[in-house]
């Protein structure tokens, strides 16, 4: 990629806008009369009622309950009505477990750069986050965190990503959650 180009999306990221297909869990919604200079519009995340609770279950499994990425993929197996793979895929792979657990997309931050050319975590410094909540966050920052691996060098968290979740939007993802 360009340096132009990243620099490009960076002040998208930035802005909170969606530059990529939305994660398992979110759907896109078209902002009315923002488009790109090729004439595209633009798009926010917004959960999908179907897989976000999945998400949140995801979470609470692997922070609370300390179940490993091979459990909650057995438990996403045994019930696909109410835990759907994703995409076209008939069952859960572990890969799509991690993947969640470490998009911090789920907390409402946009980012890009989190990760780099060989697939493994940059320090948090590096990440292009939108400068504050870009969409309404699946789970808080602090589940976020406390679902991610203690190997991984992720866990120096950015104090701003760790600022309480406005009170609705608390409210909202404090539902139980088997």
């Amino acid at each position: 990629m360009t340096r132009r180009s990243a620099e490009a999306i960076s002040v998208l990221i930035r802005a909170g806008w969606n530059i990529h297909h939305p994660p398992y869990g979110y759907t896109t919604m078209t902002a009315a009369g923002a488009h790109s200079r090729r004439g595209t519009p633009r798009t926010r995340l917004t959960p999908d009622p179907r897989r976000a609770p999945v998400v949140q279950a995801i979470f609470y499994w692997r922070a609370v309950t300390g179940l490993s990425v091979e459990h909650i993929t057995t438990r996403l197996d045994a019930d696909h009505n109410h835990y759907p793979p994703p995409g076209t895929h008939t069952s859960w792979l572990p890969t799509a477990i991690t993947a969640i657990l470490t998009n911090i997309k789920y907390a409402g931050y946009q980012a890009t750069g989190t990760r780099d050319e060989n697939g493994a975590f940059r320090p948090v410094k590096q990440w292009v986050l939108s400068d504050q909540p870009a969409h309404r966050a699946l789970v808080t920052p602090t589940l976020f965190w406390a679902a991610q691996d203690p190997a991984t060098s992720v866990r120096q968290v950015p104090h701003r990503l760790l600022a309480p979740v406005p009170r609705a939007a608390a409210n909202h993802n404090e539902k139980e959650v088997p």
